[in-house]
């Protein structure tokens, strides 16, 4: 049995505990971190960032056990907990359950039980902390892969205080156009895989991503067979739910076309963007979209429009905001700034946008655009 991917572990011995009851059976893993430390240690070691999991070997469970429990529980409130000892008693395992303890292991430790536990945690936990953005395409030309592109680069650059672990998965499987845009072609043949979608995990993942110069993670592939294929529907999905898994910000490039799992990834994304132009066909498409994502989400999730190639005029534009918020009612929209020059060197020289120009009124109005979207469940900047 093998840990998920990059999986870092802290492991803290109490006393009275024997330091390889638990490390022996993590100590040869290769894609584990594990750190040892005593409870002394704790202050200095521990905070929400630390680790992916924490474990704690307890001799027993009495007071000073209650209070170490007490300690992690208040430096790292989210961070999934396993303790591992001997039998408890009734009273015993109700004060694990008040520190929301994700799994107990009784001793002596059995190495498959330990991993897969050490696992479900871990995945557990990132189901419910990654978050998964949509940039939904309105119509053909718009200009969302560009701008899943820009996004993903803004978030791995410069939008957090803290740096993020930031995706960018093209499922727009006819051309792999992100990967294009960046001069990032992939190879990697996911035909090996359609006859047998379940072989998708974590080092599958490993295997087929590449890393940006940016500091975020591409996934773009041409396969235009996935649309026919017969366990395209499956594939296309588990390589989404093991992709976003794997990383705290995922961002999809969707296609304005239909597909057999469209519904399905709207109905599971935590934001969505819907990337239009400002003529009226387009609009009207637009309010189309804006109407399914509203019928499979409900009337309060926040789907946002963003008019993309949007240039100044010197009285008005051709259709003023007054008209557009009739149009859209209490659905926020934004403006993109319009620079085909730059846009048209960045797509030419398979660069980001703000590599061509760290000032330019593309990814200033981006980036701003990005700063009102619910990028996390709590504010992060």
């Amino acid at each position: 049995m093998k840990l998920s991917n990059k999986t870092n572990i802290l492991l803290i011995n109490a006393e009275g505990t024997h330091q390889d009851d638990v490390a022996a059976h993590l100590t040869s893993k290769a894609n584990c971190t594990l750190n040892r430390i005593t409870p002394d240690q704790l202050p200095d070691q521990l905070s929400e960032d630390a680790a992916d999991v924490v474990i704690i070997d307890l001799s027993k469970l009495e007071n000073e056990e209650d209070r170490l429990l007490s300690e992690v529980r208040g430096q790292a409130p989210s961070i999934p907990l396993i303790v591992v000892s001997h039998e408890l008693g009734s009273e015993a395992m109700r004060k694990l359950f008040k520190y929301n303890v994700e799994d107990w292991l009784n001793k002596p430790i059995n190495g498959e039980e330990l991993i897969n536990a050490i696992n479900a945690s871990v995945r557990s936990n990132k189901a419910s902390h990654n978050r998964v953005h949509a940039v939904v395409s309105c119509v053909g030309g718009a200009g969302a892969s560009t701008i899943a592109v820009s996004m993903a680069g803004i978030a791995a650059s410069n939008l957090f205080r803290k740096k993020a672990d930031i995706a960018l998965f093209d499922l727009d499987f006819s051309t792999g156009n992100c990967s294009y845009l960046l001069n990032m072609v992939s190879d990697v043949n996911l035909g090996n895989v359609v006859s047998s979608p379940r072989r998708i995990d974590s080092e599958f993942i490993s295997v087929i991503q590449q890393r940006h110069d940016a500091g975020f993670f591409l996934y773009s592939f041409k396969r235009p067979e996935l649309s026919t294929e017969m366990n395209g529907y499956e594939l296309v999905l588990r390589l989404l739910d093991a992709v976003t898994l794997e990383h705290r910000h995922t961002f999809l490039d969707l296609p304005y076309y239909e597909t057999d799992w469209k519904d399905e990834v709207l109905s599971a994304v935590n934001t969505c963007t819907l990337v239009t132009e400002l003529n009226l066909p387009a609009l009207k498409h637009t309010l189309d979209l804006v109407t399914r994502v509203k019928g499979l989400r409900g009337e309060s999730f926040p789907v946002r429009v963003l008019i993309n190639k949007s240039t100044r005029s010197l009285f008005s534009q051709r259709i003023g905001k007054r008209k557009l918020k009739e149009l859209f009612d209490d659905t926020p929209f934004s403006f993109v700034s319009f620079d085909p020059g730059l846009i048209g060197e960045a797509a030419d020289r398979g660069m980001l946008p703000d590599e061509i120009s760290k000032r330019n009124s593309f990814t200033k109005s981006l980036t701003k655009y990005m700063k009102t979207i619910e990028l996390n469940a709590e504010a992060e900047r």
